[in-house]
């Protein structure tokens, strides 16, 4: 059978049969009180965490733990507040998922069973654990990373003193894409555009709005007659969303349209932030033709390019991805790893300043050139400025925890007698 291993948060906490010990105070912090077998425990879970053995000192573990006591402590004094009906209810979620890990209830109260634990004990250390974490983070992050600033100076400082020891950026290239979307075309529009007036009149003219969602709707809900259920704002597109929601109960929409197609909408009822509506769908997708159109149109496109014309000027005037368009399709500078996996072989395989061939995807069309070769360097400041930022802010932070827990010890009344 598997053995059952809990991970919470950054901890993993394995249900170990531990021996008996003879329990005694090995620490006082405060009015708290660390037992030999409370030690004794938190040693095996970092065991089970992959913490090796030549790492376990008792001494140096047992100060991580009076540490903890301390932080736990001082979240209690500066009234640090935390969600404890979400600890319990995330406790009782990870318990019932583990559960699901077992051929039945039985065999994962057997498991307990061989620890010496029952459900609750179980789920009482979860909580345990995740409150400790939880004040903690919220104490470092209020009282201590609050407090941390990394100026530009400092920033750029530290880049030039380091730059030398940064990795080399290997040989990149400036990467350029025109993107045509596969639309349905404007005969198409207007036919399913007539299809929808069509039936707008006969509700009109008293037909069943039900009858007519069961019978001409393109959306799934047909065979509920149309019926959505209950929904609240933002879970709906929003030009279907505004119309449902400014509806009387019984009234019909005007013909809406969303990126789905042309809605027609009937609101039945209400129930505080919550409305009830049907609707009919007659959706407007592209056909076989409209794919070809484009490809045709794309194809034509790159042997242009082939023949001499610019890439850039191509996208600006054909590429329907409008952030890059306006700069000529340039996506930025990528290596080889940047590049994603899905083009990354026809991309990589295509020569430098030639277009790729016409690429298809889930009724996308692309082009891509690698535009200009970069040979490798030393990343820029502007490149790295983030993960600096980041470095520097866990340098300082480090520190300040360091100092801010020198001092807490020195306030906080600790005895040893391991």
């Amino acid at each position: 059978m598997r053995k059952l291993i809990f991970t919470i948060l950054i901890l993993c906490i394995s249900i170990i049969n531990y021996a008996e010990v003879l329990d005694k105070i090995v620490a006082k912090v405060g009015s708290d009180i660390i037992l030999m077998s409370e030690l004794e425990q938190q040693m095996n879970q970092m065991r089970a965490s992959g913490i090796k053995e030549e790492m376990l000192v008792p001494e140096d573990v047992l100060s991580y733990m009076i540490d903890q006591r301390i932080m736990i402590q001082k979240a209690k004094e500066l009234d640090i507040k935390i969600d404890e009906k979400a600890i319990k209810d995330y406790a009782s979620n990870y318990i019932e998922q583990l559960k699901q890990q077992y051929p039945s209830a039985a065999a994962f109260q057997s498991e307990l069973g061989k620890a010496g634990l029952t459900q609750s004990e179980l789920q009482k250390q979860f909580e345990d654990q995740i409150t400790e974490n939880a004040l903690t983070e919220e104490l470092i992050d209020k009282h201590i990373s609050a407090n941390i600033e990394i100026s530009e100076k400092e920033m750029r400082e530290f880049y030039e003193t380091s730059k030398d020891t940064l990795a080399v950026k290997p040989v990149s290239w400036e990467l350029r894409m025109i993107m045509r979307e596969v639309l349905p075309s404007a005969e198409m529009e207007n036919q399913i555009k007539a299809q929808i007036d069509s039936i707008y009149l006969e509700l009109q003219n008293g037909a069943d709005f039900a009858e007519l969602a069961t019978n001409y709707s393109d959306c799934p809900s047909s065979k509920q007659r149309g019926d959505l259920g209950f929904f609240k704002k933002g879970m709906m597109v929003k030009p279907f969303e505004d119309a449902a929601f400014a509806l009387a109960v019984g009234e019909i929409s005007p013909i809406v349209k969303t990126q789905f197609g042309y809605h027609i909408i009937l609101l039945t009822d209400r129930r505080g932030e919550e409305i009830r509506a049907s609707h009919i769908l007659k959706t407007v997708s592209p056909t076989e033709e409209d794919e070809a159109r484009e490809m045709n149109l794309m194809q034509d496109i790159r042997n242009q390019i082939l023949a001499g014309a610019d890439f850039a000027e191509m996208a600006r005037k054909y590429s329907m991805d409008t952030a890059s368009a306006a700069d000529g399709g340039l996506l930025g500078e990528f290596t080889a790893e940047d590049i994603p996996p899905l083009f990354s072989a026809p991309i990589m395989n295509t020569a430098v300043g030639e277009p790729t061939e016409v690429l298809k995807n889930e009724g996308i069309i692309y082009l891509f050139i690698r535009d200009k070769e970069l040979p490798q360097r030393i990343y820029s400041y502007e490149e790295v400025k983030e993960q600096l930022e980041s470095y520097l802010f866990q340098l300082k932070q480090m520190e300040a925890y360091e100092k801010w827990l020198e001092q807490a010890r020195k306030d906080a009344y600790i005895e040893i007698t391991l």
